[in-house]
C-alpha cells in the first residue's frame, strides 16, 4: 500500500556518495522505519539513523539533530515541503498511497450536491485528477484550489492551512476530503463554513463531518467559558521552525496584558501536559504553535488551552459566531 522511494532514495545516496544518512517517519508509519532502513543499507551499504522523536509534519524536521550526528543527508517521509533552508539536504518522500476509490465514490454519489470542491493530504494528491475527472462525467461541478503558500500541491490541505479550500468555497456547495482521520476535513469544515465529507480509503466509508464538527465546537466553547475568570495565562511559543510564531505570541501577550491580565511566555519542542507540569498554576494556556494542539490534545490539559482566536473572543474583540481555526501563513 505504501511507496517508500526505496530505488530513489538508493540512488540519491549513491550519487553523492553519502556515507551516513537519517531517516524521519510520522507516527502513523513509524512501524515502517526499520523495514525501510534494511532495504536502504542492503542496497547502498550506507549507516542508516532512524529518528524516533515525534514528527507531527514538515515543519517538525530533524536535521540539525542528524547533522549532529554526523548524517550527510535526511530523508523525511510523509509530507510535503515547506522549510527552505536547513542544515543538511533534506530529501522528502511523500509516500503517495495506492488505493481505487472510484467504486467507493460511486456508491455514495447520493451524498454529493451539484458543485463539489475537492481536497486532500500529500498521501492522496495523485488521484485528485482522477477523481475530477470522474465526478465531471457523472454531471458534477468540481473545483480544486491552486497552490500557495505553504502548500505544494493544487487541492492539498495541512493542519495548519486550508486555503485551497477556502480560496473557492464560493464556488461550491460542499466539500470532499479524501484521506483518514477527522482533523483536516475539521479543519476544511470551519474554514470555510461549508459541509465536509470524508472518504476514508484506509476505512472504506465516506462520512459525514456535521455531527463531529458540532461536538468540537462545544468543546471549544466550554475551554472559552473556563478561561472567563483566569487571570494568569502561559503563552506558549513553539520552537520547531515551522511552527515558530513570535510575533503572534507578543502581540496575545499585549492584548492579555491591556485588559489587566498577566501572561507569560513559555517556549517549549514538544508541547504535552508533562512538559507543561511545572505551570500548572497558571489559569489558562495560548497554543501559538502547530493549531492541532488544542484541539487534539485539549482533554489532555488541566487547564484550558486556548487558540489565538480563542483569546480575542474572550477578550471580546471577536465574536464566537464567527469562529474560525487557527492557520499558519
Amino acid at each position: 500500500m505504501y511507496d517508500f522511494e526505496i530505488e530513489r532514495i538508493s540512488r540519491i545516496i549513491k550519487e553523492n556518495n553519502y556515507r551516513m544518512v537519517g531517516l524521519q517517519f510520522p507516527e502513523g508509519i513509524k512501524d515502517h522505519a526499520v523495514r525501510v532502513a534494511d532495504e536502504i543499507s542492503s542496497m547502498t551499504g550506507c549507516l542508516v539513523v532512524i529518528s524516533s522523536d515525534p514528527c507531527y509534519g514538515s515543519c517538525d524536521l530533524a536535521d540539525e539533530e542528524m547533522k549532529n550526528i554526523g548524517c550527510d543527508g535526511l530523508f523525511h517521509f510523509g509530507h510535503s515541503q515547506i522549510l527552505k533552508n536547513t542544515s543538511i539536504p533534506v530529501y522528502y518522500i511523500e509516500i503517495n498511497l495506492r488505493s481505487n476509490i472510484l467504486k467507493l465514490i460511486e456508491e455514495n454519489l447520493h451524498l454529493f450536491p451539484a458543485r463539489i470542491g475537492l481536497v486532500s493530504t500529500v498521501q492522496h494528491i495523485n488521484i485528485l485528477a482522477e477523481v475530477k475527472e470522474f465526478l465531471v462525467s457523472k454531471g458534477f461541478e468540481v473545483h480544486i484550489g491552486k497552490a500557495g503558500g505553504r502548500v505544494k500541491y493544487p487541492g492539498q490541505v495541512l493542519g495548519c492551512s486550508f486555503t485551497t479550500a477556502t480560496d473557492i468555497a464560493d464556488k461550491v456547495d460542499c466539500f470532499l476530503y479524501i484521506g483518514s482521520g477527522n482533523f483536516h476535513p475539521l479543519g476544511v469544515c470551519l474554514a470555510t463554513k461549508k459541509p465536509t465529507l470524508a472518504l476514508d480509503p484506509i476505512l472504506g466509508e465516506v462520512r459525514k463531518l456535521d455531527e463531529f464538527k458540532e461536538k468540537i465546537l462545544r468543546q471549544r466553547y466550554v475551554r472559552i467559558a473556563k478561561a472567563k475568570d483566569a487571570n494568569t495565562f502561559g503563552i506558549i511559543i513553539g520552537e520547531k521552525r515551522g511552527q515558530m510564531r513570535v510575533q503572534l505570541a507578543l502581540k496575545l501577550k499585549k492584548k492579555l496584558e491591556e485588559k489587566g491580565k498577566r501572561a507569560y511566555l513559555i517556549s517549549l519542542r514538544e508541547i504535552t501536559p508533562e512538559h507543561l507540569i511545572s505551570f500548572r498554576k497558571l489559569d489558562a494556556l495560548v497554543n501559538t504553535a502547530c493549531p492541532r494542539i488544542a484541539i487534539d490534545d485539549a482533554a489532555r490539559y488541566q487547564q484550558p488551552m486556548l487558540t489565538p482566536f480563542e483569546v480575542e473572543v474572550l477578550l471580546g474583540e471577536e465574536s464566537w459566531e464567527d469562529y474560525r481555526i487557527d492557520q499558519i501563513g
